[in-house]
């Protein structure tokens, strides 16, 4: 079979036979992750309005259904233990989620207050800056690492960077 360029990290493969001319990546995970959130947004694109009139229909049959969620919780305790564990989660996440320009104005320290009022103060540049200063403004974050990178996800619904506790 005739080898074949992958469209997302540009290798060559040759397909799989069962596939043949229809496989589109060469297999990597990255590969098939991409071309998997490609045709969802296609998808989605395709079918705007999925799932949207499906709502009435649940709430009506709901509350011809009185109680039924109540009933199913209780006969089903497996399920409501999952669910309140993943919720646990969530709200956990939600808690990690760290404005720190919020932190550092609300910081009280003298020092915090000196280093927001210089607009020029270059963290990166030759330490001119008193260090004891720094290493106090830095020590009161225990989960910032100024050295990861910057590409880690934010929160949903906000435009905040998730920070890992240690």
């Amino acid at each position: 079979m005739k080898e074949k360029k992958c469209r997302y990290c540009r290798t060559t493969f040759v397909p799989n036979p069962r596939v043949g001319k229809r496989q589109k990546t060469c297999g990597k995970p990255a590969c098939k992750k991409a071309l998997k959130a490609e045709n969802n947004a296609r998808w989605r694109k395709e079918n705007p309005d999925y799932g949207r009139q499906d709502y009435p229909r649940v709430k009506e049959w709901l509350d011809k259904n009185p109680h039924y969620l109540k009933r199913y919780r209780q006969s089903h305790p497996k399920y409501v233990q999952k669910n309140r564990e993943a919720r646990r989660l969530r709200y956990r996440r939600e808690k990690l989620c760290v404005d720190i320009q919020a932190q550092i104005k609300n910081q009280v320290p003298q020092i915090t207050e000196q280093l927001w009022n210089r607009p020029r103060l270059d963290i990166q540049a030759s330490i001119q800056a008193q260090p004891p200063q720094m290493t106090f403004l830095f020590g009161h974050f225990p989960c910032l690492d100024i050295q990861a990178p910057m590409d880690k996800p934010l929160c949903p619904r906000e435009n905040r960077i998730i920070l890992n506790r240690r």
